[in-house]
């Protein structure tokens, strides 16, 4: 296959807010209400140089691993294929989490480390995926990560039927690993919604996004997204 320095989904204009813009936090694990529904959390950190040169991100990593927080399963962390200064951290955990007294010590070393690697602060999403927890996706080779502003006129359940039809026509198709969506549940200002798809390589991708099923099914959603970002990671165990 031809290989491309382009993203599939062009018509999904990559970058035009910068990402986390609606949802920037500072790092703290400033949780919201505990709630039961599963979640994974999406940790966006613009690097610097310490990101590579320093075990600064592997031992907030670890500090996590190793911490009280309730919940707490499996993490996966991978730099953005076409913007490697820009590190992504997944965490799953079987409930929204909560910060409380006895994590707020561990929270603070966490936040001090991540801090010495970024170059601005981070920004976190908490997503509900269905299904949940979306380990086929990132058991692939590479995990292509969409993240769109629903437009606010748009129905959400006529959305959810368009987003559900549009990764359908995946699965069947040859390198697709798997998929997985939802919406963010901590968004303040405007509503967003997180695919994942698993590839085994931005080839197949490519070739997926020229058949008709995938046409047909991707400009419903276009139609029903003010912007996205989208990228892939070639994501790891934490």
């Amino acid at each position: 296959m031809r290989k491309s320095n382009t993203l599939p989904w062009e018509h999904l204009r990559r970058a035009t807010y910068k990402c986390g813009e609606r949802s920037r936090c500072s790092i703290g694990f400033r949780y919201s209400t505990m709630s039961n529904t599963p979640v994974t959390e999406i940790i966006t950190l613009t690097s610097n140089d310490a990101m590579k040169t320093t075990p600064k991100f592997q031992e907030a990593v670890e500090l996590l691993r190793q911490s009280t927080f309730e919940g707490l399963q499996q993490m996966y962390w991978g730099d953005r294929v076409q913007q490697p200064g820009i590190r992504q951290w997944f965490i799953n955990w079987d409930h929204r989490p909560q910060r409380s007294e006895s994590t707020a010590a561990i929270a603070a070393q966490i936040k001090e480390k991540l801090e010495a690697v970024v170059d601005s602060p981070p920004t976190r999403r908490l997503v509900a995926f269905n299904p949940y927890p979306p380990t086929k996706c990132f058991a692939a080779p590479f995990t292509e990560v969409i993240i769109s502003t629903v437009k606010p006129e748009t129905d959400l359940n006529e959305f959810s039927k368009i987003v559900d039809a549009s990764l359908e026509v995946c699965h069947d198709f040859e390198g697709c690993y798997g998929t997985a969506w939802g919406y963010v549940v901590d968004a303040k200002d405007a509503k967003e919604v997180v695919l994942l798809l698993g590839w085994e390589s931005p080839e197949h991708h490519v070739a997926f996004m020229q058949t008709e099923p995938a046409r047909r099914t991707t400009l419903p959603y276009v139609e029903g997204v003010e912007d996205s970002t989208v990228f892939y990671v070639q994501s790891q165990d934490a």
